[in-house]
């Protein structure tokens, strides 16, 4: 249970936190809200119904997002974002915080009745974690105009397209491009939790992203020849297993040894998978996540000649596949001097960091100027039931969302 805020304003974001929990809530424990079902449209139901009864006017897009907006009489949108879809028994904060949060900035502007010069938009991005159909981003991509017809015809593992669930839903897949409306957007704000260990660790509150690491996701599969495990000598073997270990021990060297980078193989499967059986096939998955954009540019060609030396040394074929690269992204400096403002009114200095974690802002950054505020994360613990964030903590980066929202508003 979350606990209540000191006062009465502080109680309302536990409560629409607690709230939201229970809306995909699983026996198991944690949260399963996932693109095109019920349960993501009746938290986003959920959420416009109160902004509605904040005086905003709410729609959902072409492709499911949910756009919240205050008029003004001039000027390009001030933006806050993020989603309420969530991985499997995934936590009540992550994506679900940035929401709410900014539902409750809202809050607290019209409770001093402040009239923004420049709109404000509150938004929910459709699928930014990708849990479904592995199309993570979807509608912050949207948002943006780029072309999703090749992920319109991925499935599910039940065989459901995304072109088919959005139909479900009531919504036409040939329309996505209606969804195109991120050139009204002056600037964007979004607050999500930390999802590290780094300001939980150091005892800080507020972490302000000066840039959001890129990712580039690879599948690397390796060929050589299924033998008998007791009468094939070692100098005769030609195991892609082993020829991925290298691999694996490389990608760990260089990451260690270069500031920014992180390299994971978070999958790897083998065949025939018998216990007396050298392996004949192997196919691992690598993760890669690149600070500055120098080394994002190389990643790719570099890991492909890691992967030819280690086939060579052990005779067996490779293939390297790019599944997905997004460049990182750098944070704008007006709107993060905005927030360190809004983080000063309230006596707190953010710890300057960068996200390796990707977000909508990476998206939305492409198109317009960005910013991104991190809360605490309990421990580094996210995409969990025990995900936690203090709700003092949840509270502050609302009231310096609102902040922030105050500036960028009025001028």
């Amino acid at each position: 249970m979350i606990q209540p805020g000191a006062d009465g304003a502080e109680r309302r974001l536990t409560a629409d936190l607690e709230a939201a929990a229970k809306i995909g809530a699983v026996p198991a424990g944690g949260v399963s809200r996932f693109a095109w079902t019920p349960a993501l449209a009746q938290a986003t139901a959920w959420v416009s119904s109160e902004l509605e009864r904040l005086g905003m006017t709410v729609g959902i897009d072409a492709a499911g997002n949910m756009i919240a907006k205050w008029p003004a009489p001039a000027g390009e949108a001030v933006m806050v974002a993020s989603h309420l879809d969530t991985v499997p028994q995934g936590g009540a904060f992550d994506g679900a915080l940035g929401v709410l949060a900014g539902v409750e900035a809202i809050r607290r502007l019209r409770d001093e009745a402040f009239q923004p010069v420049r709109p404000i938009w509150i938004g929910s991005f459709m699928d930014e974690e990708g849990t479904r159909f592995g199309t993570s981003m979807f509608g912050s991509r949207a948002f943006c105009g780029e072309d999703l017809s090749e992920e319109l015809g991925a499935s599910d593992r039940g065989g459901t397209t995304v072109r088919e669930a959005m139909a479900t839903q009531g919504f036409t897949a040939d329309r996505i491009g209606e969804a195109d409306q991120v050139a009204s957007v002056g600037c964007y704000l979004e607050l999500h939790i930390e999802q590290g260990p780094v300001l939980s660790s150091q005892g800080r509150r507020l972490g302000l992203v000066e840039a959001i690491s890129g990712v580039v996701g690879l599948r690397v599969t390796l060929e050589g020849e299924a033998n008998h495990a007791g009468t094939t000598p070692m100098n005769m073997r030609r195991d892609p297993l082993v020829a991925a270990a290298r691999i694996v021990l490389a990608l760990r060297e260089r990451s260690a040894a270069q500031s920014g980078l992180l390299a994971t193989v978070g999958r790897i499967e083998v065949a025939p998978g018998g216990r007396n059986v050298i392996p004949g096939s192997c196919q691992f998955t690598v993760d890669l996540r690149p600070r500055d954009p120098e080394t994002f540019a190389t990643l790719e060609s570099w890991t492909a000649e890691v992967v030819a030396e280690a086939a060579t040394t052990e005779g067996v074929q490779a293939s390297v596949e790019t599944e997905y690269a997004l460049a990182p992204t750098t944070m704008d400096g007006a709107l993060m001097a905005a927030l360190e403002a809004a983080a000063a009114d309230e006596q707190v200095a953010p710890l300057r960091m960068t996200s390796g974690s990707g977000h909508d802002a990476m998206i939305i950054g492409r198109h317009a100027r960005a910013a991104m505020l991190f809360v605490p994360s309990h421990q580094g613990i996210s995409h969990s039931p025990r995900e936690w964030t203090d709700p003092e903590d949840c509270e502050l980066g609302a009231r310096v969302l609102a902040g922030a929202l105050r500036r960028l508003a009025r001028d």
